[in-house]
C-alpha cells in the first residue's frame, strides 16, 4: 500500500521549472509494520533521479550514487538528522491520528513530501504537503507563509502547526539547508541529469485482432516525453493500452506505445516524439524502417544461400580431385604390375 501511495505522489508532484534544480524527499510512514516493509522511509531525489534513500530497518541514509560516496562525513550527519526525523515524524503520525479521530487498529499510510526548487537566477521556491492514505491533508502556502488545510477535518491539524509555527521553520529550512544541499550534490551526479536524445525502434505484430505498431522509445532524459502515433501525417491514432515511462538502470528513461490498426493502401503511420532534449518533434516513419528491415532480411538471406552454395560447390569438387587422383594412382601401380609380370615371363 505505502509504494502505491508513493508513485501516486510521484505522478502528481508539481513539474518542473525550465532550467532550473529541484531536490525532493519523500517520507512515507505506515502506522503498523508489515514484514518486509520498513514502517519509515525516506526517499531522496535531485530533479527525478533517486539519490539516496533512508529506512527505519536500515536505519542509514544510504547514496544510491556512487560518487556522492565522497562525502563521508555529510553522510553520517544525514544519518543522525535522518533518525531524529524519524522519531519527531512518528509522534507527528500520532497526533494526526488523534486530532482526525482515526481508528488505531486500521493501518494508515502517512506521507510527507518536500522540496526546494533552484532556479536559474538564484531565486528559490519551497514546497511541502502531508497526506493521508494519497489524500492531502495540509499544504505549505509561500505566500501567506503557513499551512494551508486542503480538507475540513485538517483544519485543526494546519492551525496547530501554524500556531507551533512550524511553517516558518520548514520555510527556513527549505529555502537554506535544502538548497545548500542541492548546489553539494549536483556537479556529482551531472552525468546523471544532462540531456539525453531519446533513440527510438519501430516494429509491429499480427495477432487475431488485427494489426499493432509498436514505438519503443528508450534512452531519453529526463523523464518527460510525449509519444503518439499518426496516421497519413495529421490524424492521432489513440492507444487504448495506458503507456509507462519507466526507469532504465543508467538513470535513463523507456516507454512503448502501442496502437491497433486496420492496414489501408495507401495509407502512412509515424510515431512521433516530443522531447526537452529536441529542438523539433522527432518523426520516425513506419514504413520506412519496415522496408529497410526486409531489404536488410533479403540480403541477408541471399547472402547465406550464396555461402552455402559456395562451400557446397568447394566441397564437391574437393571430394572430385580427391577421386580422380586416387583412380590416377590405381592405374599407375596396376600398369607397374603388368610391366613386372611381362618382364619376369
Amino acid at each position: 500500500m505505502a509504494c502505491y501511495i508513493s508513485l501516486v505522489f510521484l505522478l502528481g508532484f508539481p513539474a518542473m521549472y525550465s532550467g532550473s534544480h529541484t531536490l525532493q524527499f519523500y517520507v512515507t510512514i505506515s502506522s503498523a509494520a508489515y514484514p518486509g516493509l520498513p514502517q519509515y522511509s525516506i526517499i531522496a531525489y535531485v530533479d527525478d533521479v533517486q539519490y539516496g534513500r533512508y529506512n527505519s530497518d536500515t536505519r542509514r541514509c544510504e547514496p544510491l550514487i556512487q560518487s556522492l560516496m565522497v562525502f563521508s562525513e555529510h553522510l553520517e550527519n544525514q544519518t543522525k538528522l535522518a533518525q531524529q526525523t524519524e522519531i519527531t515524524q512518528k509522534a507527528f503520525m500520532n497526533l494526526i491520528t488523534d486530532l482526525l479521530n482515526k481508528n488505531y487498529d486500521i493501518n494508515y499510510v502517512f506521507q510527507t513530501k518536500a522540496a526546494c526548487v533552484l532556479h536559474e537566477d538564484g531565486t528559490v521556491d519551497v514546497y511541502k504537503e502531508v497526506a493521508l492514505d494519497g489524500k492531502e491533508l495540509i499544504v505549505f502556502d509561500k505566500e501567506r507563509q503557513e499551512f494551508v488545510p486542503a480538507t475540513q477535518e485538517a483544519v485543526l491539524l494546519a492551525q496547530l502547526l501554524n500556531k507551533q509555527a512550524n511553517a516558518m521553520e520548514d520555510k527556513i529550512f527549505m529555502e537554506n539547508e535544502c538548497t545548500q544541499h542541492l548546489t553539494l550534490y549536483l556537479p556529482y551526479i551531472k552525468n546523471y541529469l544532462d540531456k539525453k536524445v531519446p533513440r527510438v525502434k519501430l516494429s509491429s505484430s499480427e495477432s487475431e485482432s488485427g494489426t499493432k505498431l509498436h514505438c519503443r522509445v528508450y534512452g531519453f532524459y529526463p523523464r518527460d516525453v510525449e509519444v503518439k502515433w499518426i496516421k497519413n501525417g495529421r490524424d492521432e491514432i489513440h492507444s487504448e493500452e495506458a503507456a509507462q515511462i519507466l526507469p532504465n538502470p543508467d538513470g535513463t528513461y523507456q516507454i512503448r506505445v502501442s496502437v491497433g490498426v486496420t492496414p489501408e493502401e495507401g495509407a502512412t503511420y509515424s510515431c512521433h516524439i516530443d522531447h526537452s532534449s529536441l529542438e523539433k518533434t522527432l518523426v520516425v516513419p513506419f514504413e520506412t524502417e519496415t522496408k529497410n528491415s526486409h531489404i536488410t532480411y533479403i540480403l541477408i538471406a541471399v547472402g547465406v544461400i550464396v555461402l552455402f552454395l559456395a562451400f557446397g560447390l568447394g566441397f564437391f569438387i574437393q571430394r572430385k580431385m580427391k577421386g580422380f587422383k586416387g583412380s590416377q594412382q590405381r592405374v599407375s601401380t596396376n600398369e607397374q604390375e603388368t610391366t613386372q609380370q611381362e618382364n619376369i615371363l
